[in-house]
């Protein structure tokens, strides 16, 4: 396992293989990655990660939403590991939400918003179409009004992953 230090989204896009559109944000998917080792990272940004696992494995429960805060560590799996390529979600950085409601609110939300356990059809959908929305303002020109649309699309994703961690 490498271990790379500090990770901002910029390097993160170069070592999973994606374009930077914006310096604070970026979409992770790890079905387009070619890593050929683990990588142990730590962050200097939020994320929300989403794994997805195969649908044989959803009998088993073996779905999760985490929530990720500046200052963690994760690991990010190589091809060599089964279903390395099931992961999904948004990472940001604190910059980001200067200015938005979400700036006062992101400490709210539980440091350990880890959900394990199969979600049903009707929410891995809402999960989907958060994110699609945040990929597709992401594609659109960046102007002033891009970090507030991006954090709200945020903040309802992290409202979303409470509601489901809750239940």
């Amino acid at each position: 396992m490498n271990n790379l230090g500090l990770m901002t989204i910029d390097l993160f896009n170069k070592l999973t293989g994606h374009e930077t559109l914006h310096p604070l944000i970026c979409m992770v998917d790890l079905s387009k990655t070619n890593l050929s080792e683990d990588i142990q990272i730590i962050c200097n940004f939020y994320g929300l990660l989403y794994y997805n696992a195969p649908e044989q494995d959803k009998v088993l429960e073996k779905e999760w939403l985490r929530l990720i805060y500046p200052g963690e560590t994760i690991e990010i799996h190589s091809k060599q590991h089964q279903h390395a390529d099931c992961y999904s979600g948004v990472l940001f950085h604190p910059d980001l939400l200067h200015d938005t409601s979400l700036e006062n609110r992101i400490e709210t939300y539980p440091k350990c918003c880890r959900c394990r356990g199969a979600l049903s059809e009707h929410e891995r959908r809402i999960i989907s179409d958060n994110l699609r929305e945040i990929g597709e303002e992401l594609h659109h020109a960046i102007d002033r009004h891009s970090a507030s649309i991006i954090a709200s699309h945020i903040e309802l994703l992290l409202n979303y992953c409470v509601r489901f961690c809750n239940k």
